[in-house]
């Protein structure tokens, strides 16, 4: 499947809301917080609609509009990397992000983020296909 802009936003929304949520709640119980981890996994979707479009842009140069999947694991180590840059950067500046708990470690994120993305990069190849065939060949859209 060639993703358009509209599907790669609507499967986003439609992965992290159905996987993410679930995943990140049990990462907030483990973590004993009930903020942190459901703020990171809003930064990630915030952060990752924009990425969408700077995403789709690079798509569009490649010679037959495709994205693969090794490209979707690049792009989410790269937002792993921005987001924690930020919580980082914002750190040494004596500041915190809002709603990240200062005391957040490297291997809390790293953690909870690659469950996440692991979780929702299987499900887009092997449950939605499967369970949603139409969204195979609307481009990833939902809606018509």
């Amino acid at each position: 499947m060639t993703p358009t802009l509209r599907g790669r936003v609507e499967t986003r929304l439609f992965l992290l809301t159905f996987l993410g949520l679930p995943i990140t709640a049990i990462f907030a119980w483990l973590y004993q917080d009930r903020q942190t981890p459901f703020v990171l996994l809003g930064y990630v979707l915030l952060f990752g609609l924009a990425w969408d479009g700077v995403y789709y842009g690079l798509q569009t140069l490649r010679w037959n509009r495709d994205w693969p999947p090794l490209f979707m694991v690049v792009a989410g180590v790269w937002e792993a990397m921005f987001l924690w840059g930020l919580i980082s950067l914002s750190r040494e500046a004596g500041l915190t992000l809002p709603g990240v708990a200062p005391g957040l470690t490297f291997f809390q994120f790293a953690a909870h983020y690659t469950v996440v993305f692991w979780s929702t990069f299987a499900a887009a190849f092997s449950l939605l296909p499967i369970l949603f065939p139409r969204w195979r060949y609307r481009g990833g859209e939902w809606s018509d």
